[in-house]
């Protein structure tokens, strides 16, 4: 009976870890309608057992002990904050999705960023040859050399402003009064940051020039159209990454462009300001 009892014992003891037993942590920032809907496009796809754990939710997360206690094969980062604390760990692969700035150091996963040729596409179905670009080097100079070797295969020609700190954006819009047939926001936390988007959708109505933007809640405040990730697709196509993961199979390392777009117009601003190509999509 004493052995009984202490086999007993080793097997519930060992039930809650066995419980536990999966293959991806899914390793959220927050809460958030974005990241919980690229979460949905992962498990769709994903074959794998899932486990998620959103930080917020916890005051402390000692996340080291997971890995080590519950042994997942494989971690997926939602967000900037995920991928943070997730490349703090050795030993377990990491995948990420929906971080803007993301800097892989050793990870995979699928850039937030969109290729900018379809930007480009977009300005030419406007048919406007000059766009305005405010940027900050250190944030998007390498996205923005992309866009020039883009634009350079069209008739668009990119007009470019560099801004190092959000307050110069105001002055930068105003010298390209005059200049430009559309203004293109980029993703650039410098250049478009809360006390300067104003002054986008100030200039746009002085100038009559349409604004582009990478994302939807821009057109509220005058944006013509706004070019946008698809966050369910992304899940979908980390998915698969996190699959051949699993099956054994390597994965090149840094950011995979996303292979969809949304695209939204704010269908008053473009019949306003006539423009070709963009009503209805």
């Amino acid at each position: 009976m004493p052995l009984l009892r202490v086999l007993l014992l080793l097997f519930f003891t060992l039930i809650p870890t066995l419980a536990l037993a999966y293959d991806v942590l899914v390793l959220q920032s927050m809460h958030e309608k974005g990241y919980d809907e690229a979460v949905r496009g992962f498990k769709r796809d994903c074959r794998g057992s899932v486990r998620r754990i959103v930080l917020t939710d916890f005051a402390e997360l000692d996340l080291t002990r997971i890995i080590r206690e519950e042994h997942p094969k494989l971690i997926v980062a939602v967000g900037d904050r995920a991928l943070e604390v997730a490349q703090r760990q050795h030993g377990t692969p990491v995948l990420y999705m929906m971080a803007l700035n993301a800097k892989p150091r050793g990870a995979a996963g699928v850039s937030m960023l969109l290729d900018p040729g379809r930007y480009i596409s977009v300005f030419e179905e406007m048919g406007v040859e000059r766009v305005g670009v405010l940027y900050d080097p250190a944030r998007s100079g390498a996205y923005v050399k992309r866009a020039l070797a883009a634009a350079g295969r069209t008739r668009v020609r990119l007009v470019l402003r560099e801004v190092h700190a959000p307050k110069e954006t105001p002055a930068m819009l105003a010298s390209l009064k005059g200049k430009v047939d559309a203004l293109w926001m980029l993703p650039d936390a410098t250049a478009v940051s809360p006390g300067s988007t104003e002054a986008y959708f100030l200039f746009s109505q002085a100038e009559r020039v349409p604004v582009v933007t990478f994302a939807e809640v821009y057109l509220s405040m005058g944006g013509a159209v706004a070019l946008t990730i698809d966050r369910y697709d992304i899940g979908r196509q980390v998915a698969e990454l996190a699959q051949r993961m699993l099956d054994g199979n390597p994965t090149d390392e840094g950011g995979a462009p996303d292979r969809r777009a949304v695209t939204r117009t704010n269908e008053g601003v473009v019949r306003q300001l006539k423009l070709n190509g963009v009503v209805g999509r």
